[in-house]
């Protein structure tokens, strides 16, 4: 035997079937006879596949109780493996099969088989598998009915026997209800359990009736209890509750006063106090009897007391209006209401007049009054000192005493003035007393002391009755202070009054007088002040001779150009010139000027050093150089000396010229403006003629002012290295 397809399944006459795959394989058996002639035959074997009903899963189980209408099952889901060529078997005539579904709605509590049958192969055998679907269910819990509550009860108080009871308002469907539930009387609800093992609940349900009793009502006391006086014979209990109570009840006399009829209370044999009365119902069963008291509160009629009257200092201290009522009860209010809160009346803070008290109770209002009326006690304010500066004039003493100094006092010793007032310049200084006289029933007199100082200062020493000063310095009153000498602060003055003040900012007048005092460390200014009368000095603004003055940058002109062109009395005055109109650095005569910047020039007094206040404004024109000289060749060799082709402040001179350089072939080799690199050389014209050094020889130029007014120049230049 030879294994033609080399399956290696070949042993002998054996084929290991195990080791091939399905398809046809062919073996050949030969056989050679004695004279070495050969003879075979072959043989096909094919391998076809056995038909694979699956592996079964575990049963499907479910709850009666969660099966819903149209629910069916795939059986397949059942398989793990399978071939889906097969036929499924409803083993226990169950009706409920369809194809490979199942309807779980059909099908009642209980275990059911299903068999699959996948046909065989060719010489393969057939093989079924069975499979299970579970439907599981719990019965229903055991409860009586009807169960009676009160008017409280909720669902958590419903019985029934089982495990896990679930209570519903259904007899199919709908939610478990919460056991917080309140219970409605008449109505009935059904019960379910759950199965500690399958987890389901009973498909069927038990029912349970509620029957609900009212609870009896007492009622509430009111918001407003009974407080009656004793006079009263007809007092009604009932007064006392909220009104929502149950009628048919009974009162009880919880403090035995003898006093109640049914729920009428007669006070007048009662003493004033506080007595316990309860209203109580009775209830049906499975309710509980309830009652609620209530405080009835008897009062007998008070005692206000009599009036009286009061007269008082208002330095006396607080005083108790209640005795002087003479026996009055205890409890009452004051009106209008004092200070204190109380009956204590402050003569420093309560007015004067007429306070009534007042008691009320169930049994009316009484009242009796207090008249009080309060005098001032005197007051002279408070000891002080004073140091009074001459310069300040008359004194009035009496503010000094504070603001509760009262008017009408007197002074001793007297002062001039006959009043309070306190003149430097005649009353003397020292100790003066102030005395308010006491009004009974207040006492004794009140007096008060002002010590008296009297200061003055010196005039400042003036140094320079007449200082000098410079209007371009622009002085002001500040630059004064050094023209006299003073040891405390300086206040300078307009006028001689000294009644216009000179800020310390204020400009200074030429020929105007000013009037200087000094402040001592007391704080008291000079009663006489000095004066001084100032002069201010200006020069005059330089004039040029010539206002077209011409001026070419190429002789490097500078400032003492621009001298040479004031008109002045160099005798008299100097020029000095600035770069900028408030600048205090002077330029030196040998700055060289830039084209079009503004200098400006002021005369100096060689005499009083002071220089124009206003200055002259030059704005020089650099470019008056005449003809264009242009250099007729350059030497671009990099030593540094005429290595471009370049014409002395061209753009200065002319900003917006434009120079052509052409070959002696007539191609352009070079373009440029005041914004080019000027000529070294070397072509900027590289689509021309190319780039690189330039050879040796002559070139032709052509120069545009573009100015407007000189025409374009054409010249020659030659070219070294």
């Amino acid at each position: 035997w030879t294994d033609d397809d080399a399956t290696g399944a070949l042993s002998g006459s054996n084929v290991d079937l195990t080791l091939l795959t399905i398809g046809s394989y062919n073996f050949t058996y030969t056989i050679t006879d004695i004279n070495g002639c050969t003879n075979s035959s072959t043989v096909l074997v094919t391998v076809e596949p056995a038909p694979e009903s699956g592996t079964p899963e575990s049963p499907a189980e479910f709850c009666l109780a969660e099966i819903t209408t149209g629910q069916s099952f795939n059986l397949f889901d059942l398989l793990t493996g399978e071939d889906q060529t097969g036929n499924w078997n409803d083993d226990d005539a169950t009706g409920a099969l369809t194809g490979n579904t199942v309807a779980l709605d059909a099908l009642a509590e209980g275990t059911y088989n299903f068999t699959y049958n996948v046909a065989a192969i060719g010489t393969c055998d057939d093989i079924d598998v069975t499979v299970n679907i579970i439907i599981n269910d719990t019965p229903a819990p055991v409860a009586a009915t009807p169960q009676e509550f009160c008017d409280t009860a909720t669902v958590s108080e419903l019985l029934a026997t089982g495990n896990s009871i679930q209570w519903y308002s259904e007899a199919t469907g709908g939610s478990p209800l919460s056991g917080s539930t309140a219970l409605v009387d008449s109505e009935t609800y059904y019960a379910t359990q759950i199965d500690a093992v399958t987890g389901c609940e009973s498909s069927q349900r038990t029912e349970v009736i509620a029957i609900i009793y009212q609870s009896p009502n007492p009622g509430n006391p009111s918001a407003l209890p009974i407080v009656e006086c004793n006079d009263n014979n007809s007092i009604d209990l009932f007064t006392g509750l909220d009104g929502s109570q149950d009628s048919g009840g009974t009162w009880l006399d919880d403090d035995s006063t003898g006093a109640l009829s049914g729920n009428i209370l007669d006070a007048t044999s009662l003493a004033a106090g506080q007595y316990q009365f309860t209203y109580y119902v009775t209830a049906s069963a499975p309710c509980i009897d309830d009652s609620t008291t209530i405080l009835v509160t008897i009062e007998e009629p008070l005692n206000a007391g009599s009036d009286n009257s009061l007269d008082i200092c208002d330095d006396s201290g607080n005083i108790d209006l209640f005795p002087l009522l003479g026996g009055a009860d205890t409890g009452g209010t004051w009106s209008p209401a004092l200070a204190s809160g109380t009956g204590e009346f402050d003569p420093l803070v309560d007015s004067e007049g007429t306070y009534t008290y007042t008691l009320v109770n169930a049994c009316g209002v009484t009242s009796s009054e207090v008249v009080v009326t309060v005098t001032e006690a005197p007051n002279a304010g408070d000891d002080n000192a004073v140091t009074i500066c001459v310069v300040d004039g008359i004194t009035d003493l009496y503010p000094l005493l504070g603001d509760s100094a009262q008017l009408g006092g007197t002074w001793s010793p007297a002062l001039t003035s006959n009043t309070g007032e306190f003149d430097p310049s005649i009353d003397s200084p020292g100790v003066y007393t102030y005395t308010v006289a006491a009004i009974s029933p207040c006492s004794p007199d009140a007096s008060a002391q002002i010590t008296v100082s009297v200061e003055d200062s010196a005039a400042p020493i003036v140094n320079d009755p007449n200082p000098q000063f410079c209007l371009a310095n622009d002085p002001v009153v500040a630059d004064l202070d050094t023209s006299v000498t003073a040891s405390g602060t300086l206040t300078w003055y307009e006028d001689a009054s000294l009644s216009i003040v000179a800020n310390a900012t204020d400009a200074l007048i030429d020929g105007e007088d000013y009037y200087v005092t000094q402040t001592n460390s007391s704080g008291c200014e000079s009663s006489t002040s000095s004066s001084l009368v100032v002069s201010i000095n200006d020069s005059p603004t330089p004039e040029q001779i010539d206002t077209d003055q011409e001026l070419c940058i190429n002789d490097d002109p500078t400032i003492n150009d621009l001298t040479t062109n004031i008109n002045y009395n160099s005798t008299t005055y100097s020029v000095v010139w600035y770069d900028s109109e408030t600048s205090n650095s002077a330029l030196s005569s040998s700055s060289l000027l830039v084209n079009m910047q503004t200098y400006y020039a002021v005369l100096v007094d060689l005499n009083t050093g002071c220089e124009s206040s206003t200055r002259l404004p030059v704005t020089p024109d650099l470019t008056s150089c005449g003809e264009l000289i242009i250099p007729d060749g350059f030497s671009p060799n990099g030593d540094g000396v005429n290595d471009t082709f370049n014409v002395d402040n061209l753009s200065i001179l002319y900003p917006n010229f434009q120079l052509e350089i052409f070959n002696r072939n007539g191609n352009i080799v070079y373009k440029g403006d005041a914004n080019t690199p000027r000529f070294n050389g070397k072509s900027n014209q590289s689509r021309t003629i190319g780039s690189g050094d330039l050879p040796v020889g002559v070139y032709f130029y052509i120069f545009n002012f573009n100015d407007g007014i000189n025409k374009p120049k054409q010249g020659r230049l030659y070219l070294s290295r």
